[in-house]
């Protein structure tokens, strides 16, 4: 008798459809588990970048940091290079599940404007409302930065978010609704708040902050359009319509007062 050595053919066939099974179980659990722990970097960033923008409040009155201003006609400085000294270091501004992420010096130069600053790419998009900007005199308008004191609801005033900056091909554009947030962890994305934590939320349950005064464009000081397919990717953002009066996403204002998004003023 002679002992066998080797697989059959059916043999060998079913050990290969064993491991197909096997792979095609697995591998999409090895991929939530990635993004999983993309999703807890991106939130410790969100952390640090809250406590960092506290500090610097701290140092300046009390009062926010602008998240855009000319500091001459046609050069300008955002909120991450003034955040950027209160930090680690600026990874912290790139969100692990986009790299590199919005190119903010490309979008100035589009526009015919120069960076000031060092910094280049991010993940995280700043509450217009809630810091302010000032384009005066390039833009005959601004929004004053809020003072720690100037809110209500600390925990509930989004500071920065997961989000997109959309090409922007006029300055009539650099608007709230231009800066929208994009769901790119699990169909959700992660906010930190004005009291220094935080948060995932799926997009379709992001935190209201609440009733608008009577007047204002929308019932409630964030929002989200969840009556159709969620734009999860550059592309579908580009596409999207969003508009002052429809924004696809706007996570813009200051809770409890009259800032609903963006609240412009003359210069």
């Amino acid at each position: 008798m002679t002992g066998r050595n080797a697989f059959t053919l059916i043999e060998l066939l079913v050990v290969i459809a064993i491991i197909a099974i096997l792979a095609a179980i697995l591998f999409p659990v090895f991929s939530q588990a990635r993004e999983s722990a993309r999703q807890t970097s991106c939130t410790s960033n969100q952390k640090q970048l809250a406590l960092g923008v506290l500090m610097y409040a701290q140092d300046y009155d009390e009062t926010f940091p602008m998240s855009a201003y000319l500091a001459n006609p046609t050069t300008v400085i955002a909120v991450y290079d003034m955040v950027a000294p209160y930090l680690k270091n600026t990874e912290i501004f790139v969100c692990p599940s986009y790299r590199p992420g919005v190119d903010w010096q490309s979008r100035l130069a589009a526009l015919g404007l120069n960076y000031g600053g060092t910094f280049r790419f991010t993940g995280y998009i700043p509450n217009l409302g809630l810091f302010g900007e000032s384009f005066c005199p390039y833009l005959p308008k601004r929004t004053p930065p809020t003072t720690l004191g100037g809110m209500p609801v600390p925990a509930e005033t989004v500071m920065f978010y997961d989000g997109y900056l959309r090409q922007i091909r006029s300055v009539g554009q650099l608007e709230f609704y231009s800066f929208l947030g994009y769901a790119r962890h699990k169909e959700g994305l992660v906010l930190n708040f004005a009291d220094g934590h935080a948060k995932w939320f799926r997009y379709s349950g992001i935190p209201t902050g609440g009733a608008t005064p009577a007047g204002s464009l929308r019932p409630t000081y964030y929002s989200w359009r969840t009556n159709e397919p969620l734009a999860n990717s550059e592309g579908a953002l580009e596409a999207v319509t969003s508009t002052r009066q429809d924004p696809y996403n706007d996570l813009h204002g200051v809770p409890g007062t009259n800032i609903t998004d963006s609240e412009d003023t003359g210069c």
